[in-house]
């Protein structure tokens, strides 16, 4: 028979190991910090993720309205309608040697004056009025209507007034 100091082939089940407070007294603290990070993180999700929009949706900051369809942006009309003949490599050859593709619009487009009527394409003093949005109806008063064998939707040409009402360099 063995002795009670020998366990050799036995199989004892595992203990848990016991906390020792004695070693560490604040241990017995420690366990409402797991719930407060939980509630911080929480909280810090809960603030990042809802983000009101981009900065090039300024309307969902400010809670204005756009003239523009979901997904459209005078930027976006003016590359699809504008720049097969006004753009930076077609300047030469075609849109009257007007560049829409440059940078600086709707801005340059205030101190950029007409090829037909030497007047700036747009009006500082009112923007919805100026020649550039003039050139989108059937009768510009010089010139021939914009885009050339087209037009454009009354939608696109609201966006477009807001684009270059929103650009008016500030006074």
């Amino acid at each position: 028979m063995r002795g009670p100091g020998s366990l050799r082939g036995l199989s004892l089940p595992l203990l848990p190991p016991v906390l020792d407070l004695s070693a560490n007294p604040s241990a017995a603290r420690r366990p409402y910090r797991a719930p407060l990070a939980t509630l911080f993180a929480a909280a810090l999700l809960a603030t990042t993720a809802g983000c009101a929009g981009g900065l090039d949706e300024p309307e969902r900051f400010t809670g204005g309205t756009s003239s523009c369809a979901p997904g459209t942006t005078g930027a976006s009309i003016i590359q699809a309608q504008c720049l097969s003949c006004h753009s930076t490599e077609a300047k030469g050859s075609a849109g009257g040697g007007f560049d829409l593709q440059a940078s600086g619009l709707p801005g340059r487009l205030y101190t950029t004056n007409a090829a037909c009527n030497s007047k700036p394409l747009a009006d500082s003093a009112n923007p919805s009025e100026s020649f550039f949005l003039k050139k989108l109806t059937p009768s510009p008063g010089c010139g021939a209507q914009m885009p050339l064998g087209g037009s454009m939707n009354a939608a696109d040409t609201a966006c477009l007034t807001q684009w270059l009402v929103a650009g008016k360099p500030s006074p």
